[in-house]
């Protein structure tokens, strides 16, 4: 990894963004989930059991700023894969399963499976990819029942998938441009737009890269204002607490210089304590040198004399 990156991912993720894929079965969700992973196109269809996420690569333009972004495959109804137990399963010791055996399966028939009936996919989600077969006209009348279900405060993005099946196509681009149009929309809030694709040639691609740009501008202004309203009222706190602080001693001038001349004087008075000390434990460490007396000469020849008439 270049330094630029290094410095880059160091500052964290700055922002989460979830991006929903949606639409009826077999319209190419699944495709397009691949494609944005940058994997190639798989003309083998395989159905989708429950819901998949995955975090792809993407950025806004030249900023540093790290965005995380999760993608949803989202399945409406998931499917549970159920066996035949009384005829592929057996027990351990070779014969079929007992009914207790069946019993304990049995569960497993009712377990709950990750889709939309069970998780509330719009929640925390910031943009939508609204996908159709324009070869299959069921796949826009799904697109005009689910559309208006969804959050008006979310960006939404119609895409017309297997543009290169044009020759087989059902859906007209005119009529799905004017149900977009007049779709009823709250004030203020996105517009839905519309782009055709196709996964197998990856036309259209790019076009959903700069799409996701609009869901991250209003992700980044709702965090700015919450910034903002943060930084509004951390002011507030402030000037509290500079009124509060100007009515204390430490604002009366007096006070404060009769503080500092006590804290030297006292200073002053340790200094000298601390210098009196030393000087004392210096002059009584030293021996005695002082010269002898001329009464100390005498004394020590008078006991010199009594020592020699013993």
């Amino acid at each position: 990894m270049g330094q630029a990156l290094q410095r880059k991912f160091a500052r964290g993720i700055q922002y989460n963004m979830k991006i929903v894929i949606k639409g009826d079965r077999n319209t190419g969700k699944s495709c397009l989930y691949q494609r944005l992973q940058g994997k190639p196109f798989n003309d083998q269809y395989i159905p989708t059991n429950e819901i998949q996420v995955a975090s792809i690569h993407w950025n806004y333009r030249t900023t540093d700023d790290v965005v995380k972004v999760e993608v949803w495959d989202v399945v409406d109804k998931g499917k549970n894969i159920i066996y035949d137990l009384s005829h592929a399963l057996h027990s351990t010791d070779g014969g079929f399963l007992s009914p207790i055996d069946d019993e304990l399966f049995e569960g497993e028939k009712d377990a709950t499976v990750l889709d939309a009936e069970f998780v509330d996919v719009y929640k925390g989600a910031h943009g939508v990819l609204m996908i159709m077969d324009i070869t299959k006209p069921w796949t826009f009348k799904y697109i005009e029942r689910e559309l208006p279900k969804v959050p008006p405060h979310i960006p939404v993005l119609v895409v017309a998938n297997h543009r290169d099946m044009g020759e087989h196509r059902l859906v007209p681009t005119d009529e799905a441009v004017a149900f977009i149009e007049h779709l009823e929309r709250p004030d203020r809030c996105p517009p839905v737009h519309y782009a055709e694709t196709s996964m197998k040639n990856g036309f259209g691609l790019k076009y959903i890269h700069k799409f996701l740009n609009l869901p991250f501008l209003l992700l980044q202004r709702e965090t700015l204002l919450k910034q903002l309203q943060v930084n509004a009222e951390d002011m507030e706190s402030t000037l509290e607490e500079l009124q509060i602080h100007k009515e204390t001693e430490e604002q009366d001038y007096e006070k404060f210089a009769s503080l500092l001349d006590k804290k030297k004087k006292d200073h002053e008075a340790k200094k000298a304590a601390a210098t009196a000390a030393a000087a004392a434990a210096e002059s009584g460490d030293q021996p005695n040198t002082s010269p002898a007396t001329s009464s100390d000469v005498e004394n020590i020849s008078k006991e010199s004399e009594w020592q020699c008439l013993e």
